[in-house]
């Protein structure tokens, strides 16, 4: 199933009119296609509902964690520092505008906030930092792309602005106790992800 279909599987229990759930779709979409997102694009959503397809078992409430995954990086400027909670305002409003449940709204709220400072208080919260912070823990390869595509979003930034700011974030991680929140992402993830941070700092 592709990210459109998902998304209209679960938009449409609750809208009727199918040219509105294109509409969402297409307004979604269009967010993550602009053209400066190099890695926080549709291509990073398929990736976090990779892992919510393996670990769907694990997961407490379903859709809500799928909502928050599309709506987590809908607002996304490399000059401010409250996408997260932009993009909390956004879903609440497409959320209260199909009458979703108010409970599940600030679940999705809390699930949309927790991957600023990677903090998770719920079940739902630790394996959603988790998936979004996976791509730390791939091989070098896959990290140096990434990593690629990160400086790509911010080519704006001069290097030596890019670089502090950079090297800020990467220490961040690695002065965790533990980068990843689950006994499943550490066990497969939290050694190498350790290993690519600090091979990156070295190189800035």
């Amino acid at each position: 199933m592709d990210l459109k279909e998902r998304y209209a599987k679960i938009f449409s229990k609750y809208v009727s009119e199918e040219t509105e759930v294109i509409a969402l779709w297409n307004e979604l979409a269009d967010a993550y296609q602009q053209k400066f997102r190099k890695y926080h694009n549709l291509d990073h959503l398929t990736e976090l509902f990779g892992y919510f397809d393996k670990f769907k078992d694990d997961i407490e409430n379903a859709e809500e964690m799928l909502l928050a995954i599309y709506y987590h990086d809908f607002i996304y400027s490399i000059w401010k520092k409250d996408n997260e909670e932009k993009s909390v305002i956004k879903a609440t409003q497409v959320l209260q505008d199909i009458g979703f449940d108010v409970n599940g709204i600030q679940r999705i709220e809390a699930l949309i906030l927790c991957t600023k400072h990677h903090n998770g208080k719920s079940n739902d919260e630790k394996l959603l930092i988790d998936f979004d912070l996976a791509i730390l823990g791939q091989s070098e390869e896959v990290y140096q792309d990434y990593a690629r595509k990160i400086r790509k979003e911010y080519a704006k930034i001069p290097g030596i602005m890019y670089r502090k700011g950079r090297k800020k974030v990467l220490q961040h991680f690695l002065d965790k106790s533990s980068i990843y929140q689950t006994k499943g992402f550490q066990s497969a993830f939290e050694k190498q992800a350790r290993a690519n941070l600090t091979n990156e700092l070295n190189t800035l």
